[in-house]
Order: C-alpha cells, then structure tokens, then sequence
C-alpha cells in the first residue's frame, strides 16, 4: 500500500478508535438518545475507514481479507448502534 496512504488510514483508525473512549468517558453525563446517535456516528466512521483501507489494498492488487472481515463486524456494530438511535428517539419522543 502506498505509505503515505497506508500513514493517513492508520492515523484516522488510530483517531476513530479513540472516539469510543471519549464516548465511554461520556457515557455518564449525556442523554441516552445523544450518545445512541454518537455512538453510531462513530461506528460508522470507523466503518468508513476500513472500507478505505480494504479498497486501498485492492487498488494495490492484495488481499483485503482482515479489512473485509474486520468491516463485517463494524457493520454489525453500526446497524446495532442505529437500532438503539433509533429507539432511544422515539421514547424521548413518546415523553
């Protein structure tokens, strides 16, 4: 992969990952429908840059394998993420 590419998808990764501590730390002190959809904002970032990642490798002529498998879970986590969004929308919206 080319290495500035591959430095820049890593850094971002290094930076996605990073928003689920602050969204851990959070957790506490923000209203349950918020951290839903931050929550699910950040897993689908960190879905976008492991597509990046895995297109990356294809240009290239690899074998994305564990990006592949890797963005299979953040999908779960994604979809997941939005069901909680998703709920957590329309109790505050029955209140």
């Amino acid at each position: 992969m080319n290495e500035a590419r591959a430095a820049t998808i890593e850094d971002m990764s290094e930076l996605a990952e990073a928003l689920f501590d602050i969204i851990e730390e959070e957790n506490a002190e923000t209203p349950d429908l918020r951290h839903a959809v931050v929550e699910a904002l950040a897993h689908q970032n960190l879905f976008n840059i492991e597509m990046l990642s895995a297109l990356s490798i294809l240009s290239e002529g690899g074998r994305p394998e564990a990006e592949l498998d890797s963005m299979l879970l953040n999908m779960k986590s994604v979809h997941k993420s939005l069901v909680r969004a998703i709920t957590a929308w329309s109790e505050e919206d029955e209140q």
